[in-house]
């Protein structure tokens, strides 16, 4: 009776807020709705749509990209700077806080900053600047645009994936490290052929979170720092299905465009399940 009533506040806030929107989203993709008026049943129709539409696969791609682009770099970055905060090097505690900055401030807020920091006059230029190069109006350049909100998600991205990392780090045993150091293995092929397989499993579990946060994710990022811009090179299925449901008011539509992130997110899952079985019968 106690537990129970310690759950169920929560369970109760976690169905209202996040089981019943659901089940309802999904019941509106069968259905034709303005928002206001009485939704009409369309069956499959809104489905059927999404194949069709060219919009759509351009948030598509544009969404694998940030993915692309996203998540190796994150996963590698955050495996470097977690093997760097785990030493016992002299002002390492002053380290930690800096890379565990992005935690404190919310996507809105960081997006914020990241926006004058990419600025035409932003502290980017002027940086580049200093070695005589003329800095891209970065949020604005079909070329840069993408790149731009990747490096900023990578950053964000990093504070948990050094968690999980140090937490994966802790469990590796000193005594292979001691093992290697009398067999004259370099700091570098400890880390390459004992700390990183070691880590393996930490590093599966951190790419499906990195993979789901990328697709996910660049809703808020994107709309705040670009909104989709310039001509669509940063909208993200995430984003195109916001834009459908409150700009043009289609929300059945916009339902079934959330259900397909949905399956795009589980079928991460399941590739990521695959090669991990696939790792296993080889090894």
């Amino acid at each position: 009776m106690t537990a129970a009533a310690f759950l169920t506040p929560g369970m109760l806030a976690f169905v209202a807020f996040v089981i019943l929107p659901a089940v309802g989203g999904l019941v509106l993709t069968f259905f034709d709705w303005d928002l206001f008026g009485t939704p009409q049943w369309v069956g499959l129709d809104n489905i059927v749509r999404l194949f069709g539409d060219a919009a759509m696969w351009q948030a598509l791609g544009v969404t694998a990209m940030f993915v692309v682009m996203g998540v190796i770099p994150t996963i590698l970055i955050g495996f470097v700077l977690a093997v760097l905060v785990n030493t016992k090097l002299p002002g390492i505690g002053a380290i930690r806080v800096f890379y565990f900055a992005p935690m404190i401030a919310s996507a809105a807020v960081a997006s914020l900053i990241w926006v004058n920091l990419y600025g035409q006059k932003g502290l980017i230029n002027q940086a580049l600047s200093w070695f005589g190069v003329d800095g891209p109006i970065w949020l604005s350049d079909l070329v840069w645009a993408r790149p731009a909100l990747v490096i900023m998600m990578i950053w964000g991205g990093l504070p948990i994936v050094i968690i999980l990392y140090m937490a994966g780090l802790q469990r590796v045993s000193d005594d292979i490290y001691a093992a290697a150091s009398l067999d004259g293995a370099s700091k570098w092929r400890q880390i390459w052929s004992m700390t990183w397989p070691n880590v393996w499993g930490t590093t599966i579990l951190i790419a499906v979170l990195q993979a789901v946060s990328f697709v996910s994710g660049s809703f808020e990022i994107a709309l705040i720092m670009t909104d989709g811009g310039p001509l669509g090179t940063t909208q993200s299925i995430a984003l195109y299905s916001y834009k459908v449901a409150f700009s043009e008011r289609d929300i059945g539509y916009a339902s079934a465009l959330s259900l397909f992130q949905l399956v795009l997110m589980i079928v991460i899952v399941l590739l990521v399940r695959v090669i991990v079985r696939i790792r296993k019968e080889r090894s």
